[in-house]
């Protein structure tokens, strides 16, 4: 069976389009209609429903089998191809979040430059992507967030590099700026705006006002950590923020909380992770590293 058959297969399936299908791999229709009946011929099932009667071209019951099939063999050709050229290159992978990473990265890379040449960083705004990236193996090892001590994945390791309070942050005109600290009874008729679901705050936010008897919180969510500061700094809504997230050059006010609920940063592995011989020294050095910033 032909490779580049099932590539011309996969895109007549999405596009729906022998036309389109030829375009984009600049061929002819007539290659590509070829292509298809060599897969029919393979398979021994016709995978395009063929019928005059049909206003636009349809896959058989057949060819959606094999285009499922299809997409997750060509990805995971994708990742094995990636694999090959990283142990060719020596590439090593290190997943990071802007906010946590610009905290700890500073301080640890310099301490790394023997690796300089291979790093690849990968950057992702939520750690709940990023944690899914460790599970399914895409990174080998990450620093991100959580919301309990300890992260509840059989596969994982962490070390703990830090534990934080969730703090308040409001306008400098706001009224809460004049106190040090607040009670959740005293902010439960507050706006809030917290970061959005895929991220940790989330949760933390959810729990603390259970917890706390705050029945439909008054709260905004927003993707981006520059938004919530923007909109808390700019409006009356009352930031729900770790501090790690916050510059010391901000525009805003912190007003402590009251039996605040805490915020977890842990160096993540995946201990059932096939690595590389480099990508496990990496591994080997920056836990090492990070041992000695506790």
């Amino acid at each position: 069976m032909n490779l580049q058959d099932l590539i011309y297969f996969h895109y007549l399936a999405e596009s729906l389009s022998f036309t389109d299908t030829a375009a984009h791999f600049f061929v002819s229709q007539p290659s590509i209609s070829t292509a298809i009946k060599r897969l029919e011929t393979a398979f021994n099932a016709s995978l395009i429903d063929r019928r005059k009667t049909l206003k636009k071209m349809e896959l058989t019951p057949a060819g959606k089998i094999l285009y499922k099939n299809t997409d997750e063999i060509l990805e995971k050709l994708d990742k094995t191809r990636q694999q090959i050229e990283d142990i060719e290159l020596g590439s090593v992978y290190f997943g990071f979040l802007p906010t946590i990473g610009g905290y700890f990265l500073p301080e640890i890379l310099p301490k790394m430059t023997q690796f300089s040449k291979a790093l690849k960083l990968v950057e992702e705004e939520s750690s709940d992507i990023m944690l899914n990236l460790i599970l399914t193996e895409e990174v080998p090892i990450a620093i991100l967030g959580h919301e309990e001590s300890y992260i509840r994945q059989n596969k994982i390791k962490q070390i703990l590099l830090m534990e934080e309070e969730m703090a308040l942050w409001v306008s400098k005109n706001h009224p809460l700026a004049k106190k040090n600290a607040v009670s959740p009874s005293e902010v439960q008729n507050e706006v809030f705006i917290s970061l959005s679901e895929e991220y940790t705050h989330h949760r933390i936010f959810d729990k603390w006002a259970t917890a706390h008897g705050i029945v439909e919180p008054n709260i905004v969510y927003a993707k981006e950590i520059k938004t919530v500061k923007s909109i808390a700094a700019s409006t009356q809504m009352v930031g729900f923020m770790s501090n790690i997230l916050m510059s010391e050059d901000t525009d805003l006010v912190k007003v402590r909380l009251e039996g605040a609920p805490k915020f977890y940063i842990s160096l993540v592995l995946n201990t059932e992770a096939d690595n590389s011989y480099i990508q496990q020294q990496f591994n080997e050095a920056f836990i090492e590293i990070v041992k000695g910033l506790k």
